[in-house]
């Protein structure tokens, strides 16, 4: 079940439905046949929501960088036990306080990066976002 209502995003119910059947690996001809329009349509209406998804992306993106304009690219390969040293280092630098202690940022970056993650190691880069009053947010 979804979290959020459709009417509060950038796309149409169709485009929804379209998108979500694509992704579950139905044909272009068959989701034209079972809405009864044509195979070119369906094409027409799936790019139409991949585009409307970039765009919200990219405003998300946007604002988090108004947000948060202090960013940290962290490696893959990076061990995750140096990642607290490198975002205290970079704070400091700002001259920002992180209200967060070493394990709280290592539960933070745990719970949000899971997928890019492998025992201690970074396996695909990591932004992280601080903003002017410490804050971490993943971006």
């Amino acid at each position: 079940m979804n979290m959020v209502d459709i009417r509060d995003t950038f796309l149409t119910e169709r485009q929804y439905e379209v998108y979500i059947r694509r992704k579950r690996g139905e044909t272009l001809t068959r989701i034209a046949r079972s809405l009864g329009t044509s195979r070119s349509n369906i094409c027409a209406i799936e790019k139409k929501a991949k585009m409307n998804i970039k765009k919200a992306f990219n405003t998300v993106k946007l604002i988090q960088s108004l947000e948060y304009p202090h960013r940290i690219t962290i490696e893959s390969g990076t061990d995750l036990y140096d990642i607290p040293g490198i975002i205290y280092r970079h704070a400091d630098r700002a001259g920002i306080k992180i209200p967060l202690s070493g394990p709280s940022l290592l539960r933070l970056i745990e719970d949000r990066c899971m997928d890019r993650l492998k025992n201690r190691q970074v396996l695909a880069e990591i932004v992280i976002g601080i903003n002017d009053s410490g804050e971490i947010e993943i971006l």
